[in-house]
């Protein structure tokens, strides 16, 4: 699965701590990153469902996460709807603002932009 350890590593979680949440062994869990096994289809659905993504992105049939504008709460979706109109320009004043606001890094929010263009 090809996603699965970017999925992993990108939720801060271990192997063994991954493995725990899923009820299963930390070398099965192994297996499935380096793709040696297939998970059956309701671990499948447990773990998309878990990362929130669907099982053809988990599997790396399709390239990007889709995300359903309904598993956003309404201010989350005006917010989206108002970014869509803004500039190149514009929308890097908005990411310095929420970088500010969150305390997080502005090299942090313009990199993983710059890497979902």
């Amino acid at each position: 699965m090809e996603n699965l350890r970017t999925l992993r590593e990108n939720a801060n979680l271990t192997q063994r701590d991954f493995a725990k949440i899923l009820d299963i062994s930390k070398t099965t869990l192994c297996y499935y990153e380096q793709g040696k096994i297939s998970p059956s289809v309701e671990m499948l659905v447990k773990i998309a469902d878990y990362f929130d993504v669907s099982i053809d992105y988990l599997i790396g049939h399709q390239t990007q996460n889709i995300v359903h504008i309904d598993s956003y709460t309404e201010n989350q979706q005006k917010a989206i709807s108002l970014m869509k109109k803004l500039s190149d320009d514009e929308m890097l004043v908005l990411l310095g603002y929420l970088a500010r606001i969150t305390n997080t890094p502005l090299e942090e929010v313009t990199t993983k932009t710059k890497e979902n263009k």
